[in-house]
């Protein structure tokens, strides 16, 4: 979801996406559903995957360019989120305005034939009397 490498993965029991935990609990907590397939999805939807652990450096103080760098990758990281969201939904009205444009399609033919049926009716009238 956030395109980094993981710190903490998990991998969600409906779709079998591997992610990082804080970023799909996040995901969870705003919409109640898996990224990937849409299905509903809670916390304990999520297995902890075991890996070497890493020791992390010690925590900077906030006017280090270190620490700036992580403040950049957490709002990298909602950006990246938001992003995949608002494609999601992009493809999803191209689905609906294509389905729509389809049935519009459809309607103003019929339109069209009845119109032109009527008319060969009233001509038929006309020469019938």
């Amino acid at each position: 979801v956030t395109g980094k490498p993981v710190e903490k993965p998990v991998v969600s029991k409906k779709s079998g996406g591997v992610f990082e935990k804080s970023a799909i609990e996040e995901y969870i907590f705003q919409h109640n559903q898996d990224p990937l397939n849409g299905e509903q999805l809670s916390e304990d939807d999520l297995i902890e995957i075991q890996t070497s652990r890493v020791v992390p450096a010690r925590p900077n103080t906030s006017d280090s360019i270190p620490s700036l760098l992580h403040a950049f990758q957490v709002e990298y990281d909602a950006l990246a989120l938001e992003s995949f969201e608002l494609k999601k939904q992009l493809l999803e009205a191209r689905k609906e305005l294509s389905s729509t444009l389809y049935y519009h399609d459809a309607a103003v033919k019929v339109a069209a034939r009845l119109m032109s049926e009527r008319d060969e009716a009233r001509a038929a009238i006309v020469r019938l009397s």
